[in-house]
């Protein structure tokens, strides 16, 4: 029998963002990793790497609850870790106004918030996909980061945890430019696999206590999944969130990519477990896990991944493909999505006017879900190209 080192990922029960409830629950989660202290030192440079889609309420689970980023604070503080920065650089608006709305002061704990607005360009020639970026000024200067990501669905990675969520490293607007450079699911998760080679993130803290569902990041459902899940191992974190939902890892390309480039893995038998209750931790298995604490209604795209050689050389693959399709009847022409088109040209635009819906051309969708990301009003969804037509069909 072969000794495989494995992935420790504690999970921990937590049904409230009670502020000292979610403290003593990453505590304890962290004790079964060795403590804070395992993984940052006092005079270190640390950033807090949040997920700030956007300006929402935090009941809306849009970004990382503001109770779990108080507890991280907390255990730094008393750690003596003083050099200690939080932020994200957010897809719409500024960091700043994410944090007004969450209700987190500017300083916390004695942690100061941090734009993330200011680029860096860092070469990369380890890179295996992609050998530059352009990185916030923080990521650089920082000794040490923490990446602290939310539990929510994804259009294009089908879900967004640990791993994708390293993409808030790269500064503002040049996020747009990577879904062109990157423009599909595969190769976008290797774009991400090596921003995690290239920044070595040592330790990641899921928030799960109210996950979204359904069309996510920013436009889905809050559902609670009441657990927190911690780890150095960011593919492992998001195997665990799969395994919650009864989801198959296999078919994440942020799981099958970030193993195959080496940044961690999705296999139960490399994954240990550790639940932290009330009655003291012990290892637990998938199916006991699922059994106790999983949602096997979590709304989320289950599907095969479509795409054998024959689809992509026919118009069948675009038939198929998922496409954004607004709304009419929840837009508001606000021109959001426009702007944050990332196409050269536009592939969504004002084709009517201003005063209609924008217009997709699908034949320039690059399916990146920017569009859907970004709408404030929950207008624009993924839907499969078969199920539109049929809908027209339908209405003749």
């Amino acid at each position: 029998m072969s000794d495989i080192k494995k992935s420790r990922v504690a999970i921990i029960p937590c049904d409230t963002y009670d502020e000292d409830t979610v403290y003593e629950c990453l505590k304890k989660g962290l004790r079964e990793l060795g403590g804070i202290e395992e993984f940052v030192s006092p005079g270190e440079k640390i950033l807090v790497k949040l997920n700030l889609l956007s300006a929402a309420q935090p009941e809306r689970a849009v970004t990382t609850h503001p109770s779990v980023l108080k507890a991280v604070l907390r255990i730094l503080s008393e750690a003596d870790c003083s050099f200690v920065r939080y932020g994200d650089s957010p897809g719409y608006g500024t960091c700043e106004s994410v944090i007004k709305m969450l209700g987190v002061e500017e300083e916390c704990f004695g942690a100061k918030s941090t734009s993330m607005s200011e680029a860096v360009h860092v070469d990369f020639p380890e890179g295996m996909t992609c050998r530059e970026f352009d990185f916030c000024k923080e990521i650089v200067e920082s000794d040490a980061i923490i990446n602290v990501c939310k539990m929510k669905t994804h259009a294009l990675e089908r879900i967004t945890g640990a791993v994708k969520n390293v993409y808030g490293f790269v500064c503002g607007y040049r996020k747009a430019a990577g879904h062109v450079k990157f423009p599909n699911a595969t190769v976008f998760a290797r774009m991400l696999a090596d921003i995690h080679r290239c920044t070595k993130p040592r330790l990641h803290i899921m928030d799960g206590i109210v996950a979204m569902e359904g069309n996510g990041p920013g436009s889905g459902d809050p559902v609670p999944m009441n657990v927190l899940i911690v780890s150095r191992d960011p593919v492992a974190i998001d195997a665990v969130f799969c395994y919650l939902v009864n989801l198959d890892p296999e078919i994440i390309p942020t799981n099958s990519q970030g193993i195959r480039m080496g940044i961690g893995t999705d296999k139960e038998e490399e994954i240990e477990m550790i639940l932290c209750g009330k009655d003291g931790s012990r290892v637990i298995t998938k199916s006991e896990l699922f059994e106790k604490y999983g949602n096997p209604d979590f709304d989320v795209p289950r599907g095969k991944p479509r795409g054998t050689f024959l689809m992509r050389y026919s118009g069948l693959m675009t038939r198929l493909a998922r496409r954004p399709v607004i709304d009419t009847s929840k837009c508001v022409k606000c021109g959001i999505c426009v702007n944050h088109c990332p196409v050269p040209g536009k592939a969504v635009e004002f084709k009517n006017g201003k005063d209609n819906p924008p217009v997709y051309d699908y034949k320039k969708c690059i399916r990146c879900y920017c569009c859907q990301e970004m709408c404030p009003k929950h207008a624009i969804s993924a839907k499969h190209g078969l199920l539109i037509g049929r809908k027209r069909k339908d209405k003749r």
